[in-house]
């Protein structure tokens, strides 16, 4: 089987997509929101059921974005940061996500020490 390679080094499959990494500092004058484009990274959602507060399920989304080391934003995200799927210029409350798919980062690891495909994966909860 081919297999696409770039540098010796297997391409991420399906990184081709654009997402704004919304980073939230708090200072002593006020809150500031970052927003960083990467361009060339893998998302994905699905699916599934989260237990709820009744004890019953209910549907969910589980969102995994991947960041090829190539891509790697100089500030790494972080649990917390909002994570939009394509370019968000500014943020300036939950209103500037309107219509948009994004989640909050629950879980972000760090693969980049990987042979191959190494890269960042940020996680919803």
């Amino acid at each position: 089987m081919d297999r696409p390679f770039v540098s010796g080094v297997l391409l991420m499959l399906l990184a081709n997509d654009t997402i704004t990494i919304v980073h939230h500092t708090e200072t002593a004058a006020e809150d500031v929101y970052t927003c960083t484009v990467c361009v060339g990274v893998s998302w994905f959602g699905k699916r599934g059921m989260t237990a709820s507060a009744s004890g019953g399920l209910s549907p969910s989304i589980e969102y995994t974005v991947r960041i090829p080391e190539e891509v790697v934003p100089e500030t790494l995200p972080k649990p917390g940061d909002i994570i939009v799927h394509g370019v968000l210029a500014s943020y300036s409350g939950k209103s500037s996500l309107k219509g948009r798919e994004y989640f909050t980062a629950f879980q972000v690891g760090d693969n980049r020490r990987a042979k191959l495909l190494p890269h960042l994966v940020v996680r919803s909860a």
